[in-house]
């Protein structure tokens, strides 16, 4: 009975095969956001620890590790959209693939 509103998110959340897919729309988002800062040697991984600390404590916060990488993978796409100006469309992408895989798988 508690966990009543997890079932009712089970529409947003992608499948296995879509989530590996988004992972590496993820992947790709933070390294942008990791080449456009200054120092890209330092920003890249600083970037990629942020989004794997992100996925951890999102997972953890609605109990649930499936639940936070599929609000993970929008977030994702919402700030790199926001935060780069020459490759927003890349969030712009990441952001549609992440609601429409939901939706569909």
């Amino acid at each position: 009975m508690d966990r009543v509103w997890l079932e009712r998110l089970a529409l947003i959340v992608p499948g296995t095969a879509a989530t590996r897919w988004l992972l590496i729309a993820d992947l790709v988002c933070l390294v942008a956001l990791g080449l456009a800062a200054r120092r890209p040697a330092i920003a890249i991984p600083l970037a990629l620890g942020g989004g794997f600390l992100a996925v951890n404590v999102l997972g953890m916060l609605v109990t649930d590790f499936f639940v936070g990488l599929a609000l993970f993978h929008p977030a994702v796409g919402l700030v790199t959209l926001l935060a780069l100006r020459r490759a927003r469309w890349l969030g712009a992408a990441t952001l549609a693939l992440s609601v429409a895989l939901g939706v569909v798988t």
